[in-house]
């Protein structure tokens, strides 16, 4: 079982509103990350927000594996977030996908290989890279769970990758569009032209 948590509760202030719910097509910039791990072989998904009501409103989706988790210290910074979504997982879960909310164009197909990857290896840490660097989403194996409860601040679990090098799979992938993500103004417009 491989479950994904995905994290949507960042304050955006680079963006100065909340990017999560801006409309990217017909519909909101997370509706988007959160379609593609249902459409792919995640077997359930956990969205960590700080707005759970703004997130029911706003997100039109329904599915038996998808959980909504709020995250009251989300202003301690990314690292609740793996936290409470780690605690939230499934306890048969032999490894925890993080995916970002803010990577609309993310794909099942990658979130599939990297599944696929973790199935068919002994790895630790599975994730995608382009042109040999290392990128979001990233599949962890049980093992690094511990290390990845001791997490603090504003980070998720990128440093695990440099810790366990030699037990870390890298799955490269052709072009950057799952990748780009929404900081600033110039993202999201870039984007809205991408989607």
């Amino acid at each position: 079982m491989i479950s994904a948590v995905i994290l949507a509760a960042g304050r955006a202030e680079r963006m100065g509103e909340p990017k999560l719910f801006l409309p990217l097509g017909e519909k909101p910039v997370l509706q988007w990350v959160l379609e593609s791990a249902l459409d792919s072989d995640l077997d359930e998904v956990i969205c960590v927000t700080r707005e759970l009501s703004s997130a029911r409103r706003q997100i039109n989706l329904t599915d038996d594996r998808l959980f909504w988790l709020l995250n009251y210290a989300a202003d301690r910074g990314q690292s609740t977030s793996v936290i409470a979504g780690l605690w939230a997982a499934n306890a048969a879960s032999e490894g925890v996908m993080f995916l970002c909310g803010d990577q609309p164009l993310v794909r099942p197909e990658l979130i599939n290989a990297l599944i696929e990857k973790f199935e068919d290896s002994s790895a630790w840490i599975v994730a995608p890279s382009f042109h040999g660097e290392a990128r979001n989403p990233i599949l962890f194996r049980r093992k690094l769970f511990p290390e990845l409860l001791q997490l603090t601040g504003d980070r998720g679990g990128r440093p695990l990758l440099d810790k366990h090098k030699r037990k870390t799979t890298l799955v490269e992938w052709p072009d950057e569009l799952p990748f780009l993500d929404i900081d600033v103004p110039e993202d999201y417009e870039r984007l809205k032209r991408l989607a």
